[in-house]
């Protein structure tokens, strides 16, 4: 974690210790030639500390590279961030990692998931975190959403000229199905509104 508030809650010990109790891990991985991803929460805003310096994001980060993580993945747990903030943010911390090195995990609390994602494709990061129908959360993020949605991200993407490699609609069945299994609202805008036309397509022969 980047706030001092949110480690403690999330796994019960300082940002400090968290980074001493990785390095066994670091070091078990490295010795059998395991290829490590780091992640680093709270970039954007913490539930329990508010916001949160770039400094300090970067400082968990580079703690991160020095353990051996290939990369390192940047979180707005509780989905505070906006374009603008995530841009800077970005540019703080390529002073000091590689973007290459760097990618981002997105919550859509406050529905910026998208929008952060084309401001962090426009910064030069090409990694993204994303999750079908927009599950996830966290119990010690009060009030947050799940990731943002894969179908979104990748419809953002297509619609970019981007390519992916992924079956757009397959994901979006897949994210009706589970968030009927699961009992729960489906979270991917684009994936209910291509579910809807398709059947609305079919309904009328196309």
């Amino acid at each position: 974690s980047a706030s001092e508030g949110f480690s403690q809650h999330n796994i019960a010990c300082s940002r400090a210790e968290s980074i001493e109790r990785l390095r066994d891990v670091a070091e078990a991985a490295t010795d059998r030639d395991i290829r490590m991803r780091g992640y680093v929460s709270c970039i954007a805003g913490c539930p329990y500390d508010g916001a949160v310096a770039p400094d300090d994001v970067a400082a968990m980060a580079e703690a991160l590279v020095a353990l051996g993580c290939y990369e390192i993945s940047l979180g707005d747990t509780i989905g505070v961030g906006t374009a603008g903030q995530i841009r800077k943010l970005i540019e703080h911390i390529s002073t000091r990692i590689p973007r290459e090195k760097l990618a981002m995990h997105f919550h859509d609390t406050y529905g910026q998931g998208v929008a952060n994602v084309l401001a962090s494709l426009e910064e030069g990061i090409s990694v993204f975190d994303s999750s079908v129908a927009g599950l996830g959360g966290c119990p010690f993020a009060p009030g947050a959403s799940g990731n943002v949605a894969t179908e979104d991200v990748v419809y953002l993407l297509h619609g970019l000229g981007i390519k992916t490699g992924i079956d757009l609609m397959a994901v979006a069945r897949t994210g009706d199905w589970i968030s009927r299994h699961l009992g729960r609202a489906n979270a991917a805008r684009a994936g209910k509104a291509l579910l809807a036309a398709k059947k609305e397509d079919d309904a009328h022969g196309g």
